[in-house]
Parts: C-alpha cells; structure tokens; sequence
C-alpha cells in the first residue's frame, strides 16, 4: 500500500505552491523561495506539473500563456528536489499528472496532452514521468490548521488514512474511493458548509485542528480566491503575471480561517506587481 497522504510538523516554514502546467521559469521562482526560507522549510507542491500551453494559447492570450511548455524540464527538476530533500519537498497528484499514471487523459491544449507530452519523451523520460507520479501523495495536513490537496474535495471523505487504500487507477476502487480520488483530483471550490463537514470529519478521526483547505487546480485572473471563509487557492496558472501568488505558513501558527492567510505576508507574489 503506497501512503497516499502525508502529516507536516508543528515547526519550520512551509512553502505551498499550485499548477505550474509547464511553467520552468514559475519553478525556478519558487526554488529560490524555497532555499531561501532556510534547511527546515517544507514545500508542498499541489500537482498539475505538465500540460503547458500550445502555440495558439500563446498567440491569443500572451498575458496569461507566455511561457513555453517545459514540462520535461520541470518533471526532470521537481523529480531531482524529491530526491534530493525527500522528506521535505511533498508532491500531490494534480488530474493532469493522473493521466499518466491511470486517469482521465485531459484535453485543455491538445486534444490528447498525455499522448502529446509523451510522444515528445524517449522511453527513460516516460518511466521517470510516471514514477514521481506513481508515487505523489492526494493530500498534506499539518497542526497549523491546514489540508492542502489539488481540488478542494466534498465531504465524502471521513479520514486521511482512507486515501492510502485508493488505488490511481480508477477501476481498481471501490465506489467510495472512486469519489473520494475524483473529488480530491477534480473538484472546483465548495459551499462553506460543506467543506466544514469534512473538516469536521478530519478533525475527529486525525487529531489535527484542520480549518482550512488549501487547494489548487481552479484559476484567477487576479492570482488568488478564497471561498467561504475555509478555502484558499493561490495561483500560477491563469494568473497574469504581476497578480500570481504562492504561500508562506509558520507550521508553528495555527490558521483558523482562510482570513489568517493575509496578502503580503503568507500570501505572496512570485513577481513584483509594475
């Protein structure tokens, strides 16, 4: 059984990071960050690695795509960070990932980006592709107060030790792991009250004061949503440039609400606003 969730110390900093979708120059970004916050920092990366933008993403929208997909290049580079601080850089699966390794091949620039990304790659590159995905966690808790997956999931799940029986590929699962993986991968913002029921559930059976969901996957122009008081999503990925945002958590603090997180001080800019 290959552990499928992950449980952060109550010490050091903790770098969150969302979809990056090939962006190398964002990970390069975030690599000064995370050396800069010192030996006991923690990053928790919350998937989408690959799947970069096409050419005529590029053409129509250069303010949000102006990057070329190098999405080799940052599976190659987050693959080396895994290996090189295995217990402090954390990778959760984002549903782009998932289609190579067992889900739904996703179709946002090309009509097929798994067949698309992996036809560009000889075989070596394809197996370490799949290995680092094979491998990424479905969620991140930590005593801060903070759940941290790529969507923001429903109330389906009742306990952080469920995800480690979930198997990738879906057919493997039975009907309430079959939700629980897709609403974990797929799921957009939730109503407040809903994800307070699963909060509430996590909080009962693991211990740990869980008040906010932390999640990726979803886009903002303006870099950065919060829905119902209890979700976060910083963002990267269909951000403009000056608005994307990463987050800087004490594991010491506590965050009660997704208020706690204030703009400027865990809620950063990867690039200064002109």
């Amino acid at each position: 059984m290959t552990a499928r969730h992950h449980i952060l110390p109550a010490h050091g900093a903790l770098l969150v990071s969302t979809d990056l979708h090939g962006n190398h120059e964002d990970l390069d970004r975030l690599v000064a960050v995370f050396t800069a916050l010192g030996p006991d920092a923690h990053w928790v990366i919350l998937g989408d690695l690959v799947h970069g933008p096409d050419d005529r993403a590029r053409r129509e929208e250069p303010t949000l795509y102006d990057w070329p997909d190098a999405s080799a290049r940052v599976v190659e580079t987050v693959a080396a960070l895994c290996e090189r601080h295995p217990a402090r850089v954390h990778l959760v699966l984002g549903n782009h990932d998932h289609g190579h390794v067992g889900g739904p091949h996703t179709a946002k620039f090309h009509r097929d980006e798994v067949a698309q990304l992996e036809g560009t790659l000889d075989e070596s590159s394809v197996r370490r592709l799949r290995a680092l995905f094979s491998d990424a966690l479905l969620a991140v808790a930590a005593p801060c107060g903070v759940l941290l997956t790529h969507g923001s999931p429903d109330d389906r799940l009742e306990r952080l030790d469920d995800l480690d029986r979930i198997a990738l590929h879906a057919a493997q699962n039975g009907p309430y792991e079959q939700h629980v993986l897709a609403s974990v991968l797929r799921s957009y913002g939730q109503p407040r009250e809903r994800t307070e029921r699963l909060l509430e559930k996590l909080r009962a059976t693991s211990g740990l004061d869980l008040r906010v969901v932390i999640h990726g996957h979803d886009r903002d122009e303006e870099g950065i949503f919060r829905e119902g008081g209890n979700q976060v999503c910083p963002v990267l990925f269909g951000a403009l440039r000056e608005h994307k945002r990463y987050v800087v958590l004490d594991l010491a603090a506590h965050y009660s609400s997704a208020d706690d997180l204030r703009e400027g001080i865990e809620v950063r800019r990867l690039y200064a606003a002109p």
